[in-house]
């Protein structure tokens, strides 16, 4: 589909510019018929990042009602939504958002929105999703992840990276359930 010539690097600054623009060139010459990309994290905004222009789409990680605005899904979508309209009324591209979403414990429920539950999760993807369709510039967008993962132990990652839709052992997360919703309507 495209070429991404690289995932989360720092994107600000002309150090990065004389990186990277050789490697889109080159990108390029090596594949003159697919996009090229890179995708972005948000310590780069789209007033900061020097690297968007070089690239045919924008391929952004964002993890709103996460790492920013945790459990609050209300100030959370408005960010995402605001941050979505910056990128596209900057530089005019379409937008796949590479990476979203949050970690749940399977079994975890909750009756409010509580980080890692499962019905945060599904509530948070919902969320992301009523956003991408009023923003026109979205035309792509990848939930990470689709299985929880190991990972090295640390205080962000209880046993692994929790964040799959599926279980390590592929069973569904309430979330599966909100993707499937969203793509067959049912």
């Amino acid at each position: 589909m495209l070429w991404c010539v690289a995932n989360e690097p720092d994107a600000g600054g002309q150090e990065a510019r004389d990186y990277f623009a050789p490697l889109f060139a080159e990108a390029r010459k090596l594949d003159p018929t697919r996009p090229v990309g890179y995708v972005n994290m948000i310590a780069d905004g789209p007033d900061t990042c020097a690297l968007t222009d070089l690239a045919d789409v924008v391929m952004i990680n964002r993890y709103y009602g996460w790492y920013a605005h945790t459990g609050d899904l209300a100030r959370a979508e408005s960010a995402l939504e605001a941050d979505l309209r910056a990128w596209a009324d900057r530089h005019g591209k379409p937008i796949i958002v590479t990476e979203y979403g949050a970690d749940a414990i399977a079994g975890l429920h909750a009756v409010v929105d509580a980080p890692w539950s499962e019905e945060y999760q599904a509530g948070l993807l919902e969320m992301y999703h009523r956003v991408f369709d009023r923003v026109d510039a979205v035309v792509g967008e990848h939930i990470w992840n689709f299985a929880d993962f190991a990972t090295q132990p640390a205080i962000v990652r209880v046993d692994g990276n929790k964040k799959g839709i599926f279980t390590r052992d592929r069973r569904p997360k309430s979330a599966a359930f909100a993707v499937r919703r969203r793509w067959r309507g049912v």
